[in-house]
């Protein structure tokens, strides 16, 4: 299932790098005025989902979006599921 987010993240690799050069341009003081705001300007019409902040993590297997591990890009019930099952060695349920 290819969700939104997908998408997003695709768009952000294909924007980023002029993103940036336009990011470094627009806040380097040394630069006349007029540069700076032109920079700014051309980053403001890149399109908005291109944007790293639009970029949200989602569970790779349900696709749940609250309460991500982000090492295994799982939610907790998912991870909880797994290694009950015992899919991750190394890990055991808490119990005291």
């Amino acid at each position: 299932m290819r969700s939104i987010d997908y998408k997003r993240r695709q768009s952000f690799a294909l924007y980023e790098s002029r993103r940036k050069a336009l990011q470094a341009v627009a806040t380097n003081q040394n630069l006349e005025v007029s540069l700076r705001w032109w920079a700014q300007l051309e980053k403001s019409q890149l399109p908005r989902q291109s944007s790293l902040s639009r970029v949200h993590n989602h569970c790779i297997d349900t696709n749940r979006s609250r309460s991500i591990i982000s090492f295994y890009k799982l939610s907790r019930l998912q991870f909880k599921r797994l290694v009950s099952k015992g899919s991750f060695p190394g890990f055991r349920k808490a119990c005291w």
